[in-house]
This record gives C-alpha cells, structure tokens and sequence, in this order.
C-alpha cells in the first residue's frame, strides 16, 4: 500500500485569508499537522520590499503549537511584486520583497522558499522576458545560498505565466540559471493542466525534485483531496517508487474553500490519513 509520512505532510495558511494567523494555526494543531508552508500574506504576515514584521511572535505561536514552519511562500504574479517585473524599478523592488522572504524563512528556521518564473507582457519578445526571469532568479538563488537556504521553483498554468508554464520551459530555466541552490518543485495543479505526470518531472529532475504542492487538481482547481479526479494512491506510489522524502503542501487555493477553511482541512486530511505512516 503507497504511504507518506506524516512529517511530509504540509499545511498552508492561504485559503485562512479571511480568519486570523492565531485561528489557522490552531486549526492546524487540531486537524494533526506538524508543518507549515508559510504564505506571507496580510494580515497573517506582513512583508514588503522595504522590511517584514517581526519573526519572534509568530516563533512563540507556532512553539506553543508544536508547529514549524519549513517554507515561505512569498506571493506574487497577481501582486505587484513578481519575477520578471518588466519595469527596470520595479523588478529591483521585487528582487528585495523576495530577498526578504528569503530572510524570514531563515529566520523561522526553513530551509526553502518558493519561486516561480513570473510573466511578461504580452506580444513582448520571449529572449526579453525570459532573460529578466532567469537574471532574477540566479540573483535569488545566491540570496538563499548565504542564507543556507534553496529556492524551490514551480511552473504555472498558461494562464498564468508566459515563461515557465512547462516541464520544457522548467528545464530550459533550471539549466539557465544553473545554480546549486535552484532546485525544482511541482505544482500538481499546473503539471496536470499541462497534461504532465510525475514521472515525467522525475525522469527530467531526478534527486533536483525536492518539494510539492500537492493537490486533488481537476486538473485545474486547486482543491482538497476527495473534491478532484487524481488518483492519490497512484500519485503515492509514484512518490514511494521515485524514493520522495520531500514536502507535500497542501496548497488549498480555491476560494469555494475560503468560508470554511478548517472543515477543508478536515475533510482533506480525512482522505490522507488512509495514507499516513507515522
């Protein structure tokens, strides 16, 4: 039977968007969640180009909790800030609010950070956005580098980027910007709109695949495991078969979900649990 240990298994705070940081947190410790993939957005954590709150009140709540936070999402594409800013100014604000998550991440005690490629515009010469995003990223990367952190990279759905948005555009950028603290991830919801497995990601990014939003996609809402059409012992057995030790974050993004994020949470891991081995 596929399994997963329970330490794997990764909360995220961004469907809680509308209830507090203390309430998410709580939820997490009740449904049987050891980790969190911080989403550092308001009002659960503020953080901008020019400086972050302070760290030290979220340590004590998530220590009260027996909670820890093993990644930081810093959002982006549909914010101001993003990878492949087109605006010389804005691109340097962006490079610093990431730069920043990078920072609080360390200072929570993770060991990654989540990134993408960003957009450029459209009809905009494809060698001018993609140079923006690959500069960006190696600069981002060797951020984490002094920091001991990697960054952890994603495609998006087509409607979502114009540079990474596939496993082709995902190693093209990763052999681009060709640093050691660039490794890869997967978002299910974006790979399975792409019509990609996971053993296709495995076969083009071996050990290089360290980290997963893991998601019942449909494959293209991000919803709770129960509520889409991928087969998760399937999924699993790939992840046993492939040797995965990496995280599998629960990235709960629908917003039918955001009325209701604990009983989400409940029914989600109603289905994972069959799955869990301590």
């Amino acid at each position: 039977m596929a399994t997963i240990k329970r330490k794997q298994l990764v909360a995220m705070n961004q469907h809680y968007r509308r209830f507090s940081l203390d309430y998410f947190l709580d939820c997490q410790e009740r449904v049987g969640f050891q980790n969190i993939e911080l989403w550092c957005g308001a009002a659960h954590f503020w953080i901008d180009s020019k400086s972050h709150e302070p760290t030290g009140p979220l340590k004590k709540k998530l220590k009260d909790r027996g909670l820890s936070v093993v990644s930081v999402t810093t959002p982006s594409c549909a914010y101001q800030y993003q990878y492949a800013s087109q605006e010389k100014e804005i691109l340097e604000e962006s490079f610093h609010y990431f730069s920043n998550g990078i920072e609080v991440a360390a200072d929570l005690g993770a060991d990654r950070v989540v990134v993408n490629s960003g957009w450029g515009y459209i009809r905009e010469a494809q060698e001018d956005m993609w140079k923006r995003s690959a500069d960006n990223l190696f600069r981002l990367a060797e951020t984490a580098r002094k920091y001991g952190l990697v960054c952890v990279m994603e495609s998006m759905r087509a409607d979502e980027t114009n540079i990474v948005n596939s496993l082709a555009a995902a190693k093209r950028m990763f052999d681009q910007v060709h640093h050691p603290n660039l490794k890869i991830m997967v978002d299910s919801i974006a790979t399975g709109a792409a019509g990609e497995s996971l053993d296709q990601w495995f076969d083009v990014f071996g050990e290089n695949l360290i980290h997963m939003h893991f998601l019942d996609g449909d494959p293209y809402v991000h919803n709770v495991w129960g509520d889409g059409n991928t087969p998760l012992e399937a999924q699993l057995e790939i992840l046993n078969r492939r040797n995965f030790t990496g995280y599998l974050v629960q990235e709960i993004a629908d917003e039918r979900y955001f009325s209701n994020p604990f009983l989400a949470d409940v029914k989600n891991m109603r289905v994972l649990e069959r799955f869990i081995e301590e």
